[in-house]
């Protein structure tokens, strides 16, 4: 029971969690007002994002099928989540997974509407696009466009999620501000995450950058020194636009742990991959800190 309980929980792969709850709470800062409600928008945030890693764990196995077959055929298990193989491992069924993922999305949709209620309903429009996303998602690891929904689901509509807290809310505002998101989390996290995947899941089918990375031979590293350098050259241009406060500069930190990050990632990948992550949690803290101070 208790191993079943766990692996409910896994379903939600929470190692993201950070970087949702940063980028809802940088756009409760750039509304500038702050409440309860911005608990209430975090936590419909946290598990609607257990809803849509429970969703794709589901789509991974019965529509795109990465996550069928013999172990070492299936989408690897990853250093920071085990929770996207619990079907084709046999310790859950498709419809518990199902029923897993539409709990973690009842319980957020309770959060919001508390949301709703006290501020307004136009925060249900960008709450669904999200709900939304998950499928996009799945699809577009298919049609190489896997990355540019994972990264606007974390990056511009989770920052405009926390905007719709606010009682004056600038949406075109939350969406630039959530830019630089998308370009880290979406991009750089997501092709390093489907490069270990691509050796399998090319033949199947699996066309996103981490594949093209693999299959044309390009290095990782330099890929993601791209990404990065395009991440801050996003922010600067925000900064200048007068989007984000220039303390947000405080990000540049982060280049500590990234610079480890790219000296480990073809050489020990998961020492890599956990610097990485390192990186793009602190990453998030500092941009919100930087907006919140400033």
């Amino acid at each position: 029971m208790r191993f079943k309980i766990k692996a409910h929980i896994g379903l939600g792969r929470f190692f993201a969690l950070p970087v949702a709850v940063c980028a809802v709470l940088l756009g409760v800062s750039l509304g500038g007002h702050w409440s309860w409600l911005s608990a209430m928008v975090c936590l419909g945030a946290i598990f609607q994002m257990g809803f849509a890693h429970s969703f794709n764990t589901l789509l991974d196995y019965s529509w795109t099928k990465f996550d069928q077959g013999a172990e070492e055929e299936r989408s690897r298990g990853k250093v920071y989540t085990h929770g996207q193989q619990v079907i084709a491992a046999g310790i859950m069924s498709p419809r518990e997974v199902l029923a897993n993922g539409l709990i973690y999305l009842a319980i957020s949709a309770v959060f919001i509407s508390i949301v709703a209620w006290k501020v307004s309903p136009i925060i249900w429009a960008i709450w669904v696009v999200m709900a939304l996303m998950t499928f996009w998602y799945s699809y577009g690891k298919l049609h190489y466009q896997c990355e540019m929904a994972l990264g606007v689901g974390f990056g511009p509509l989770a920052v405009m999620l926390g905007m719709a807290s606010q009682p004056n809310p600038d949406f075109l505002l939350a969406f630039l501000a959530g830019i630089p998101i998308l370009i880290l989390f979406g991009y750089g996290a997501e092709t390093m995450d489907q490069f270990a995947d691509a050796s399998v899941n090319w033949k199947r089918g699996l066309r996103n950058f981490g594949a093209l990375v693999w299959r044309n031979k390009v290095s990782i590293t330099t890929f993601i020194v791209w990404l990065l350098c395009a991440t801050f050259l996003s922010q600067l241009f925000l900064i200048a636009a007068g989007v984000l406060h220039p303390l947000t500069a405080l990000t540049l930190i982060t280049l500590i742990p990234f610079s480890f990050c790219l000296l480990f990632l073809e050489m020990k990948p998961k020492v890599g991959i956990i610097w990485g992550l390192g990186g793009i949690y602190l990453y998030g803290l500092l941009l919100l800190l930087g907006e919140v101070l400033g």
